[in-house]
């Protein structure tokens, strides 16, 4: 079982406890930045809530092959400089 597999089984379990990481992470990050980030950071806490909450409605791990996987087994990504999934346009 990979890192992201042992992960994502943990997200799925104790999706509260990661959303409170998030939280935390991101308010320690803008009080560290005096607020100069704040949207950026927001933003990117917001997107980490968002797959905890995609995780913990699968209840943990996708086995290979299922949602948010790529066929070969992985997870999807974008490459460099794109968003999983390919972006717009993109599958």
């Amino acid at each position: 079982m990979s890192i992201m597999d042992k992960l994502k089984e943990f997200v799925g379990k104790s999706p509260d406890k990661f959303r409170q990481g998030i939280d935390k992470a991101a308010s320690a990050a803008d009080e560290k930045t005096g607020g100069k980030y704040r949207d950026k950071i927001n933003r990117g806490a917001e997107q980490a809530r968002k797959y905890v909450d995609r995780q913990g409605e699968q209840g943990g791990g996708a086995e290979k092959g299922g949602p948010g996987q790529s066929p070969g087994g992985g997870p999807e990504q974008g490459g460099p400089g794109r968003p999983p999934g390919g972006g717009p346009g993109q599958p």
